[in-house]
């Protein structure tokens, strides 16, 4: 097992697939390569926002089993802010522990990259996210918007990095 930070385009693929992948299986939709394609310029589009910002990729047996996007907070009025974007894991290694093992990582890759706290958004609903992001340290906050997209409810996570 390793964990790469990258900027690279082919890590931005890997990363696409399986956004596109897992957020079909966690909304119950069907997989397709309209998801795909529209993954990519999403996960593109947290690369390009800033030269801070990276991909982490979770690799065994050269295969990407999990990443996060992480990249300057959009909504932040400071710099010092990195939002972990978005995160997956492949579907078929769901419950294996493979997210603990990234997120692990993550408040490190920040720092490095000049961040002192962490923020990330997720589906109010989604209880096993939720799960581990608390397991993490990642604490939820009373901020709630609607995803501009789903209008589901999201909820702000933060974890002080410094």
């Amino acid at each position: 097992m390793e964990i790469i930070k990258t900027r690279d385009a082919s890590a931005a693929d890997s990363a696409a697939k399986i956004w596109a992948l897992a957020t079909a299986m966690r909304d119950t939709n069907v997989a397709s390569s309209d998801g795909y394609a529209a993954a990519i310029p999403m996960i593109q589009e947290a690369l390009d926002a800033s030269e801070r910002s990276f991909l982490l990729n979770l690799i065994q047996d050269d295969k990407t089993l999990v990443f996060v996007a992480i990249q300057p907070a959009r909504e932040a009025e400071d710099d010092t802010v990195g939002e972990l974007r978005y995160m997956g894991v492949a579907p078929g290694h769901w419950g294996e522990g493979w997210a603990r093992r990234i997120l692990v990582a993550v408040p490190g890759a920040m720092r490095d990259n000049g961040f002192d706290t962490g923020e990330l958004w997720v589906y109010a609903d989604n209880i096993r996210a939720i799960f581990v992001y608390e397991a993490m340290g990642w604490q939820g906050t009373d901020e709630t918007r609607r995803h501009p997209v789903t209008n589901r409810v999201e909820q702000k996570f933060v974890l002080k990095l410094a």
